[in-house]
């Protein structure tokens, strides 16, 4: 029997995270849920901690899945693995360092039936180490408005999220593209706002995005955050011309550019990596310099004119006044 709710986990080095995952999974009030978990070649014991809370909960046993990947292939081949071993109407990713609240799949899943909605959004909670951040995601009435939020950046990239309807993830535009590891949430949440019919959206907070985790992806900046951000706006680019909407959506992504660039230079503690990519999205920089902070004005007009010794200091001093 085909499963309504499809919920997909990728699990790669969560091993203290996983049970505190897995048992907010298991324990939701929500019955015919399929579980897919994909070991993207994990090199800890989380997958062993995981097959034993599978073990605390024999009625959802039958419903589980854990698929293995032979090498480690990143974040967004794994959510394809999980995408392509599933087969539920519905679907939600849920990262394996995070939890959910019990009734967050029915309540979903009413919400998506009651509106006949293809997306369904809760708002999260960041969950830091000395605080929580409450986090509102925006959705438009209008349909005509869904690409614009989600292009724009006034609706969170997040999947974890959005419940979606399977029949959007059966389009190959709306499918994470393997090797884009970073951004690509957003990547693949532009698309689904794009061929979305109906976007619904509840008020409560039913996910917790832990951030305490240093293996995750986003914890520290590479060479591979600055290669993925690239990749990232050439695909949208791309998409955005291939459907004639380049000229319309440009300033959007200009500004998507500079405020990444900004994002990634203050989360780099590697001063030679920000040497290395100065020249990044250098023609819009300045552009939208009026709409940044002080901080990140003085920063980016320093390495904007190669005093990289001067945005150093100015990346020092916004750390210093963020207690980051």
């Amino acid at each position: 029997m085909t499963p309504t709710v499809s919920i997909l986990v990728p699990v790669y080095n969560v091993s203290n995270f996983i049970e505190r995952c897995a048992h907010s999974l298991f324990q939701q009030t929500f019955d015919d849920i399929e579980y897919v978990f994909v070991n993207d070649c994990t090199p800890d014991d989380s997958i062993k901690k995981l097959q034993k809370v599978i073990e605390q909960y024999p009625n959802r046993k039958k419903r589980i899945k854990i698929v293995h990947h032979e090498k480690n292939r990143g974040l967004a081949a794994a959510r394809n693995t999980a995408i392509d071993n599933s087969s539920g109407k519905y679907i939600q990713h849920i990262d394996s360092d995070d939890w959910i609240e019990p009734g967050m799949i029915e309540q979903m899943y009413n919400k998506a039936e009651a509106e006949q909605a293809d997306i369904v959004v809760c708002d999260f909670i960041i969950e830091k180490k000395n605080k929580k951040e409450y986090c509102s995601d925006f959705v438009p009435q209008k349909q005509e408005d869904y690409f614009l939020a989600a292009v724009s950046r006034k609706a969170y990239a997040s999947l974890i999220n959005k419940f979606v309807a399977r029949r959007l993830y059966e389009n190959p535009e709306c499918r994470p593209v393997e090797g884009l590891n970073v951004s690509e949430d957003r990547q693949v949440s532009t698309r689904l706002y794009f061929y979305a019919r109906k976007i619904a959206k509840i008020d409560t907070c039913f996910y917790h995005y832990d951030k305490s985790n240093i293996n995750s992806i986003t914890a520290s900046k590479t060479s591979m955050h600055y290669e993925n951000t690239i990749l990232f706006h050439k695909l949208l680019e791309d998409f955005l011309k291939d459907k004639g909407l380049w000229n319309e959506y440009r300033q959007y992504v200009d500004w998507s550019k500079a405020t990444l660039k900004i994002r990634l230079f203050l989360a780099t503690k590697d001063y030679s990596l920000r040497k290395k990519y100065v020249y990044l999205y250098r023609d819009v920089e300045l552009k939208y310099l009026k709409k940044q902070r002080k901080g990140a004005k003085l920063m980016i007009i320093f390495t904007h004119f190669k005093l990289h010794f001067l945005a150093h200091l100015a990346i020092k001093y916004i750390h210093w006044k963020n207690n980051i």
